[in-house]
Parts: structure tokens; C-alpha cells; sequence
């Protein structure tokens, strides 16, 4: 089921037993995330993502029946968790990723976010199995 982007992103996250030691990873997936390209003109309300405060852009491409995602947000700790949203999901099936739940993105031991924040991770996989052509089960809804 997952794949072992998401999976290397889970067990970095659990083998981090201090708060403040998984915000500095999550600060450093970000600086990574500022090393991907995201064109100016991505920026657009029509890739913005709704369910997060801060701004959140997600691209969406096509490649065969794999899907690859492109992400940007202006907020440090959002910019983080959309790298690890867009890399944990690209290069996956739709059907790959409807398999997702939000039990699986609890998995990643987000509880020093704040309650926003992590409806705000909920909400960008429903996002991107949306894009994906995928609509979460009824029960995550």
C-alpha cells in the first residue's frame, strides 16, 4: 500500500520523540521543497487548494496511469508537509492513491501540529485523490 517515500516520511517522524525535533525536520523538508521547481505561473487560483489556511498550490500531471504532483505554500511548515504530501503520492496509480486514508496520514505523528494543520494534511490527500481521479472511500469523507 504505501510507498516507501511515505514510509521513509513515517519512520523518520516516529523515530523523532521530541516536538521540537520533528518541526526542525519538517523545516527541513521544506528547504527542500524550495529547491523544486514551481513556476510563477502555478500560482494560480485555479492549482490553490482549499482546507489549509495558508495558501497551498498543487499541480497535477498525468504521466500514463501514474500521477505526479508539484507543490508550493508560503507558510515554512506547510511548504514541509506539502513536500512530503507531493513526494509520498507522485509516481503513484489513482488506484494507489485512493488506497490512502487518513488513518494512514495519522501515521505520521503529526500531533505537534496544530489541529488546522493536520486537517489541513487530511485535506490535501482528499485533494490529490481528487486530482488523481479518485474520491476517498465514504468512510473518509
Amino acid at each position: 500500500m504505501a510507498r516507501a517515500e511515505f514510509q521513509e516520511f513515517a519512520e523518520t517522524l516516529e523515530a523523532l520523540d521530541d516536538e521540537d525535533m520533528r518541526f526542525e525536520y519538517i523545516l527541513d523538508l521544506a528547504k527542500a521543497q524550495d529547491k523544486e521547481p514551481f513556476p510563477e505561473e502555478w500560482r494560480t487560483d485555479a492549482n490553490l487548494m482549499h482546507g489549509c489556511m495558508s495558501r497551498v498550490w498543487i499541480v497535477h500531471e498525468a504521466d500514463g496511469d501514474r500521477h505526479i504532483f508539484h507543490g508550493a505554500s508560503e507558510a515554512a511548515i506547510v511548504k514541509g508537509l506539502v513536500h512530503m504530501m507531493t513526494k509520498s503520492f507522485s509516481g503513484m496509480t489513482a488506484d494507489e492513491i485512493a488506497d490512502f486514508s487518513v488513518a494512514d496520514v495519522r501515521r505520521l505523528n503529526l500531533g505537534a501540529l496544530t489541529t488546522q494543520r493536520q486537517v489541513g494534511m487530511m485535506a490535501m490527500l482528499k485533494h490529490m485523490q481528487k486530482l488523481a481521479g479518485r474520491q476517498p472511500a465514504a468512510s473518509e469523507v
